[in-house]
Parts: structure tokens; C-alpha cells; sequence
């Protein structure tokens, strides 16, 4: 092409003015023409041009555009010959597009040497800017280093890049310092949403709002409406929570939104609009918690079958405990305790609760259904050490008129588990079984560690018994003090 341009344009000159001399352009010429190419980035042209020039006059200019050229087109091989021709040439600028071409490939080593290159004889503040950029991943101390070096030579950005080193070593004095710069400097938004975050893990969440919304109003929208939501749940304005987790649900479809949204439902007992949100989570995700909640609220409703339905899929995704809990009570409730019954022979009933065994017996118990009462006590015990079943079971045995057995778990929780508030009732079944001493021992513990007054009186009528007459005397008065009828009229047949 340049043959033939040249050729006509000869042709040309001579056809109009054979009689003149034809001139050749000159190197400048030639630059400044491939340099209005480039701009218009018509860059075959302007390549060819920069060429011809560079034959004419080796220009470190002319290599340096020539290099940018090639960088424009990917063409990282002529780049970087022609980055280095125009370092070689003089043209120091050079270094720091060198440096950023081998940044841009992964090559640190040699970035990092072109930067400093750069540095050292331009004062290029974009290189100390990169530098610090490379040195951010592993070297902290370099990186802040370079970044406040670009910030002496009037770069601003570096304020943002400062502020987030301090911000990973854990400095946040300094982190709050340069983000407030940045801010100052540049309005930068992220400068406004990191600080927001660093106030809201300081647990100041007024200034973690405050620069969350100065954030939401420069155009940042990734995760700062759940932020502002949850940031003003933690400050009890529900109402603003509300009007930013719905933003959140609508331009972000977040989960954490619909959880959070649904508990300020339960809250204030807008059970439906709640019941709405954990039901779009549950199209989303396995979420145990919604599930559990989501039947807690149609137990409260007496929606018993869909109670029943979200409680097993709570079970399900993983909150067994929880749930199998609920949905034993939710039995209970319903009077049907053989639907729990029948649960817990399934695979997933399997290996249950302590608490929710008790539940169940509890069900049986109050149904009336004794035997199976008795049977799932024994399995809370057994399964948890339930002091709840073992204090339903004694009572149960007594009942039963089966005192021997009562007795066994009453003084389980006595002497296994300090329940000294049993001691009374155990007191009582010894002495009905003439145990005496053993009646004495437990009413004394009742009387001396639960404080059961009512247990002087059985004190003195068991020393009686035993022929322990000044031991009688005693519990008996102190039995009368407290206001005891039948130890006054004992002590009366005693005189």
C-alpha cells in the first residue's frame, strides 16, 4: 500500500507539475500523520506510517507510540520490543507501560522492576499506585509503602487501596482514617460502604447506617439493602428493616432478607404475610429454620396438617431436635400422641430426643394410656437422663400403687441429681414402707436443704416411732413454732 500511495502521489505530481521537484515526507511529517491515525484509531494506517518513520530516524516517541499501538491490539511480542526501543531510545515514560503490559500477564518480577524504573525516573505516581496494587497480595508493608508514596505524588485513589490494607491487618484507626479520605477526596463509594462495614463489625451501627446510605445514595446497590435492613432490625426500626429487606427480596431475591422480613411478621403477629416469606425461601433453599417457624406458625393458626407437613421438613433439612420437639407437642395437642408414636418407628424418628420421648409419654400419660406412658419415660430416661420423666414416672408408680418402684426414681433426683425439692415425697415413701431411717434421712434433707417445714412434723413422729423421745420433743416444738396443729396436739399426749 505505501508503494502504490507513493506511486500515485509521484505519478500525480508529475502529470500536474512535470516541471517541479518531487519531495519525499520527513520523518516528523510522517509521525505526525500516523499520530492523527492513531487517534482516530485507524491503526494499520498509523502503523505503517510509524514504520516509515522509524526508518527515516530512530525517535524514542515514535517507538513509544508505536508500542502503545501494539498494546491496543493485544499484540503483546511488539509491545514489548517496542517499549523497550523507546527506553533504550531515552523515553522513560516507557517503563511504566512496560510494567503494566507484564502486570497484565502475570509477570510480578518484571512489573514490579519496570515500576520502580518508572518511579525512579518519572515520579510516576500510577506506577507507585500499581506497585502498591502487586504488593497488596503478600506484602503489606511494601504496599503501603508505594501507596503513600502515590498519595505524596497527588494520587488520590491510593486513599481507598491505603485504607483497605489497614482495614485486613486489623488497624482500624488508620482503615477509618483513609476511608474518610477517600471519600473527601474522591466521593468514593466504596470508600463509604467499607467504613460502613467496619462500623457495623464495631457494632456502631448509627455510623454503619449512616455511611451504608451515603453508599446507597453513590450508586451502591450489592448487599446494602439487606445491610440497611438488618442494621435497622439491630436498632428496632422496624419499619425502615422492612422497607429495605422488601428492596432487597425484590432487587436481589435475598434469602437472608425473606428469613429476617418473616421474623418481624412473627413479631407483630402478621402470621400470613410472614408465612408468605418462608414459603418463597422454602422454593429457594433447604432452610430448616423457615420450615420450623413456618409450622410453629400454622400450629398457632391450628392449621394442624400443614404444622404437621413443615415441622417433618424441618426434620428433613436438619433441625431435628427443634422440630421433632414441636412435632411431638403439635401431637400432644392434637390428643394423637400414637401419630408421634408411629413417627419415631420411621428412619428419620429414629435415634430421638430425650425431650421429645418425654413429650410423648407425657401425651400417653395425660391420654391416660399408662403403659406406654411408662414405656417412653423410661426411654427419655434412658436416652437423656431426663429428670422430668424420672419425676413423672415416680409419680406414675405411685399411682399405681407400686411404691418400691416410685421410690427408686425419687431418690435418683435426690441423691443422683440434688433435687432436694423430691426429698419430702421420698421422705413419705419410706415411711409408708416403714424404711425409718432411711424416712428420716430424706426429710431431713428436705427439711435442711429444700427448707419443707412441713417436713418437721414427719421428724418427730419417726423419732417417736424409734423411741428417740428428746429428738421427737425438738422437731415437734419446731413443727408447733411453724404453726404445725397435729405436732401441738402430739406434744400434748406426750406430757
Amino acid at each position: 500500500m505505501k508503494k502504490q500511495f507513493f506511486s500515485l502521489f509521484i505519478l500525480a505530481s508529475i502529470i500536474s507539475f512535470s516541471d517541479t521537484e518531487i519531495s519525499t515526507p520527513t520523518a516528523e511529517e510522517l509521525y505526525n500523520k500516523a499520530l492523527e491515525y492513531q487517534i482516530d484509531k485507524n491503526y494499520r494506517e498509523a502503523e505503517k506510517l510509524y514504520k516509515a518513520s522509524m526508518k527515516l530516524k530512530e525517535d524514542p516517541d515514535t517507538a513509544y507510540n508505536l508500542a502503545v499501538l501494539y498494546d491496543a491490539l493485544k499484540n503483546n511480542m511488539q509491545a514489548e520490543n517496542y517499549y523497550k526501543k523507546a527506553i533504550q531510545l531515552g523515553q522513560n515514560k516507557a517503563y511504566y507501560k512496560l510494567g503494566y503490559l507484564y502486570s497484565s500477564q502475570g509477570k510480578k518480577d518484571l512489573a514490579i522492576e519496570n515500576y520502580k524504573k518508572s518511579i525512579e525516573t518519572t515520579s510516576s505516581p500510577y506506577a507507585m499506585y500499581n506497585l502498591g496494587v502487586i504488593y497488596s497480595e503478600k506484602d503489606k508493608d511494601s504496599a503501603i509503602k508505594y501507596f503513600k508514596m502515590a498519595i505524596s505524588s497527588g494520587d488520590k485513589l491510593s486513599y481507598y487501596n491505603l485504607a483497605v490494607i489497614y482495614d485486613e491487618i486489623g488497624k482500624d484507626d488508620l482503615a477509618e482514617e483513609n476511608y474518610k479520605l477517600a471519600i473527601d477526596n474522591s466521593d468514593n463509594n466504596l470508600a463509604m460502604y467499607n467504613l460502613g462495614i467496619l462500623y457495623e463489625n464495631q457494632k456502631n451501627n448509627k455510623k454503619a447506617i449512616e455511611y451504608f446510605e451515603r453508599a446507597y445514595a453513590n450508586g451502591v446497590k450489592e448487599e446494602i439493602f439487606y445491610k440497611l435492613g438488618y442494621l435497622y432490625d439491630e436498632t428496632g426500626n422496624t419499619k425502615k428493616a422492612e422497607e429495605y429487606y422488601l428492596k432487597a427480596i425484590s432487587q436481589n431475591n435475598d434469602e437472608f432478607a425473606m428469613y429476617n422480613l418473616a421474623l418481624i411478621y412473627d413479631a407483630q403477629n402478621r402470621l400470613d404475610e410472614a408465612n408468605s416469606n418462608y414459603l418463597k425461601l422454602l422454593e429457594k433453599s433447604k432452610n430448616a429454620k423457615a420450615a420450623l417457624n413456618l409450622g410453629g406458625n400454622y400450629e398457632k393458626q391450628k392449621k394442624y396438617e400443614l404444622a404437621e407437613k413443615y415441622y417433618k421438613m424441618a426434620i428433613e433439612y436438619g433441625d431435628k431436635e427443634e422440630a421433632s420437639y414441636n412435632l411431638a407437642f403439635l401431637y400432644q395437642t392434637m390428643g394423637k400422641p400414637e401419630l408421634m408414636e408411629a413417627y419415631l418407628a420411621t428412619e428419620s424418628g429414629k435415634n430421638n430426643s430425650a425431650e421429645v420421648l418425654y413429650n410423648l409419654a407425657l401425651s400417653y400419660d395425660n391420654a391416660g394410656n399408662k403403659e406406654n406412658a411408662e414405656k417412653y419415660y423410661k426411654q427419655a430416661i434412658e436416652k437423656g437422663q431426663s429428670t422430668k420423666a424420672m419425676k413423672n414416672l415416680a409419680i406414675l408408680y405411685y399411682e399405681k400403687g407400686q411404691k418400691e418402684n416410685s421410690l427408686i426414681y425419687y431418690k435418683q433426683l435426690v441423691d443422683g441429681y440434688n433435687m432436694y425439692e423430691e426429698a419430702y415425697n421420698t421422705g413419705m415413701i419410706c415411711n409408708q414402707l416403714k424404711q425409718k431411717e432411711e424416712a428420716l434421712k430424706y426429710f431431713g434433707i428436705s427439711y435442711e436443704k429444700a427448707n419443707n417445714k412441713n417436713a418437721l412434723y414427719y421428724l418427730g413422729v419417726i423419732n417417736y416411732d424409734l423411741g428417740k423421745m428428746e429428738l421427737a420433743k425438738k422437731y415437734l416444738k419446731m413443727a408447733e413454732k411453724n404453726g404445725d396443729e397435729a405436732a401441738k396436739l402430739m406434744l400434748e399426749g406426750m406430757e
